[in-house]
């Protein structure tokens, strides 16, 4: 149960990131296999075999806009280095009674590596520069993420675990105490099996455990209809894993979500592909819908992905 809701800082590390692992409802510690992996397993970034270009933006409650880059490229057959940056900018706050408007900004940036030990076992590091703008205060932060991925286990089945944001808190006052960053804790559990000879399909559970929220759990799974073209995808979210259909926050009072609601917690989403000259470009789509106790507005998420099947940095 968390006892401490609402005092860590750099909310925007707590977003989900990219539109297939959104699509999925957040299960990717385990199944992530490209470079979407880099926002919650850096150890599934071992998948890339060449080079991939994610790029991603997002409109979000408010006028809210995120963008979204990430870079992987493969040194070898065994390791994988990724760059990965978000940024947030939010419209200018009224700030009433006369005073100007307050401008608020953030930035996240890192640096990963990701390395193939054997044929089943691999991990990964993520170091992060964090930095947030209010108005003329500015606080900043470095923090990393490290996480490994198991698999050639019976069923197809993977293990992932991960922990993220560790490290330095932050603050705008420097005569202040600095509050902590988000840290989560990930465990997931996914297989992969293959329908018809040649159609893949993916499914992932996954217990997800914020320092200052309850536990929460997200199943997932996506099937490529048409093979290396179209694939569809779909997720759930449980927010409070200790009391998901009912009883109130013992931390804030408010109540849970009911039966009532429960179904608005799904996710869906898709992946268009078509290949040009050896490489890929895909489009993958998000959907989340509104729900009472995190949104009040449908979100679509939409990424454009590039896979660079010969392309190598290194």
């Amino acid at each position: 149960m968390a006892a401490s809701v609402g005092t860590t800082t750099a909310d925007i590390l707590k977003i989900n990131q990219g539109a297939r692992p959104s699509a999925l409802g957040g299960a990717y510690t385990a199944l992530g296999d490209d470079a979407y992996a880099v926002g919650y397993n850096p150890a599934g970034l071992v998948f890339v075999k060449a080079s991939q270009l994610i790029l991603f933006h997002l409109d979000s409650l408010a006028d809210i806009s995120y963008e979204y880059l990430t870079f992987a490229t493969a040194m070898g057959s065994e390791n994988v280095f990724a760059f990965n940056t978000i940024y947030r900018h939010s419209p200018p706050i009224d700030n009433q009674n006369g005073n100007k408007p307050v401008n608020t900004d953030d930035l996240v940036a890192g640096l990963s590596y990701a390395r193939k030990f054997s044929s089943a076992f691999r991990a990964g590091v993520t170091l992060k520069y964090v930095q947030s703008t209010l108005d003329t205060l500015s606080g900043s932060a470095i923090a990393f993420d490290i996480g490994a991925q198991l698999d050639k286990l019976p069923y197809g089945i993977r293990l992932g675990l991960a922990v993220q944001n560790l490290g330095t808190g932050m603050t705008f006052n420097p005569a202040s105490s600095a509050d902590p960053l988000p840290m989560f804790l990930r465990f997931g559990v996914g297989t992969h099996q293959v329908i018809d000879g040649n159609k893949d399909l993916n499914i992932a559970v996954e217990v997800f455990k914020p320092a200052d929220q309850d536990i929460k759990m997200s199943v997932g799974g996506e099937f490529w209809l048409f093979p290396e073209l179209f694939a569809v995808r779909g997720g759930y979210k449980f927010e409070h894993l200790t009391s998901p259909f009912g009883g109130s926050d013992p931390n804030t009072g408010q109540p849970y979500p009911s039966v009532s609601n429960a179904f608005q917690n799904y996710t869906l989403g898709c992946t268009l592909t078509r290949r040009f000259e050896g490489d890929d470009l895909s489009l993958d789509i998000a959907y989340n819908p509104a729900t009472f106790t995190t949104t009040v507005q449908d979100t679509f998420f939409f990424g454009l992905n590039f896979k660079f099947n010969q392309l190598r940095i290194f």
